[in-house]
């Protein structure tokens, strides 16, 4: 008795260990962690720790190695006319063919900030590309709570045509021997014959459907669900908060608008003078003595100023053009922000349409089912056909039904609402 008791408790164990069980909240984290798209997360921001690193070399010197060589049709000639008693006087000829190699070093003292800004802006954009990309992420969410709730609604409409298939049954058998014994028609037998085999469609319809949403919520969280998966129903608090968003896209909006002011800042760089110190080393003909006819070596070192204070208004355009960015960015969050308004109207709509609907459909199960019997009852006298008990069935089924979807309604609008503004 006691191997018995103890196989029956291995099977138990076993049976529930096997049954799988999703919650909705998982089904976000699965979906975001397979999701393709988290990759770039990654990719963006080691793109821009190189560029930061390329941008802090600015800081060191730059050296280049030139190599020139030129041939010049004239040169530079110094004509004398120098009396006899002085005797004679050479001056060397520049040649015509050059020869010159570098190498060119500098160093920058002062770039007007430009390369400050540049890395002020490099991490603007990797805030805005992350954020976009955290953006795109969360409207996954959206499409786990599409198939989430479809299966849901599914399961429990396969629940009620099974239920009604063994009601259908039954009563079937009962129609049966009252035709075997005279008491009833064939005909409703038959009527319920051809009710069994449409509510048997309708279930196999049902299972396609459900196996589809499956497979697509198995595709999206890569993890199989299967019929036997068990779908918790989400809880959500029943208080309704007041409208705040959250949303990462309105997130993006400020990221942006803040890049904008880094890109109407850095223009104002591009008036600052800028110091640079260089040096030279080269060799070739001629050297820094052009009479020199041999090649030799020579350096140069030196400091520069550079400093753009005219352009023409271009960078005052600029700043124009920046400041009417700014005017579109804030118009386009605004129209976010009307519309994010609107959806939360529209989902706190539902959800005092699915609260109302509640209220009134368990009464009114209550009174499908009490007539559905009464009818079930007057089927087996005789006092009405099965088309009648058909009927009265079909009322009870859709009580239950629209039950239901007005629960699973409910749970899906108050998770929309937490959705839409950012909050799920």
């Amino acid at each position: 008795m006691k191997k018995i008791l103890l196989l029956l408790f291995s099977l138990g164990w076993l049976t529930a260990a096997a049954q799988d069980t999703l919650t909705i909240g998982t089904c976000y984290d699965l979906a975001r962690q397979n999701w393709p798209l988290l990759h770039q997360l990654d990719l963006i921001s080691w793109s821009n720790n190189l560029r930061l690193q390329n941008l802090s070399k600015n800081y060191l010197p730059q050296a280049s190695l030139n190599v020139n060589a030129s041939y010049q049709s004239d040169v530079t000639r110094i004509n004398l006319n120098i009396p006899a008693q002085f005797g004679s006087l050479h001056i060397p000829e520049i040649e015509k063919d050059w020869y010159k190699a570098t190498l060119d070093v500098s160093q920058a003292i002062y770039d007007g900030q430009v390369t400050s800004y540049n890395k002020k802006l490099e991490k603007a954009n990797l805030a805005v590309d992350q954020t976009s990309v955290e953006s795109e992420l969360y409207q996954l969410k959206e499409q786990v709570n599409q198939l989430y709730f479809t299966i849901l609604l599914l399961r429990e409409n396969q629940k009620l045509l099974e239920s009604n298939r063994d009601r259908l049954d039954a009563k079937l058998k009962e129609v049966r021997v009252a035709v075997n014994n005279g008491a009833a028609l064939p005909m409703n037998a038959d009527l319920l014959e051809a009710e069994l085999i449409r509510n048997d469609q309708n279930i196999d319809e049902t299972k396609s459907n459900a196996k589809a949403a499956r497979a697509m919520l198995s595709n999206l969280i890569n993890r199989t669900v299967t019929p036997t998966t068990v779908l918790e129903m989400p809880a959500t608090a029943d208080e309704i908060k007041p409208f705040e968003n959250n949303r990462l896209e309105n997130k993006v909006f400020e990221l942006q608008e803040s890049r904008l002011g880094i890109m109407h800042d850095m223009v104002t760089t591009k008036w600052n003078p800028k110091i640079y110190a260089y040096a030279q080393a080269g060799y070739g003909r001629p050297g820094l003595n052009m009479l020199d006819p041999d090649f030799t070596p020579w350096g140069v070192i030196g400091a520069k100023i550079t400093w753009n204070f005219w352009s023409w208004n271009a960078n005052k355009n600029e700043k124009k053009i920046l400041n009417i960015q700014e005017d579109i960015l804030r118009t386009r969050q605004s129209a976010f922000d009307r519309n994010l308004r609107i959806q939360v109207e529209r989902d706190l709509a539902e959800i005092e349409k699915a609260e109302t609907a509640l209220l009134k459909d368990t009464d009114l199960i209550s009174l499908r089912s009490r007539i559905t019997q009464a009818a079930s009852s007057q089927l087996d006298h005789g006092v009405i056909t099965s088309d009648d008990y058909i009927t009265r069935l079909h009322e009870e089924t859709l009580a239950r039904l629209n039950y239901e979807i007005h629960k699973i309604e409910l749970a899906k609008a108050r998770l929309r609402y937490l959705y839409n503004q950012g909050k799920l």
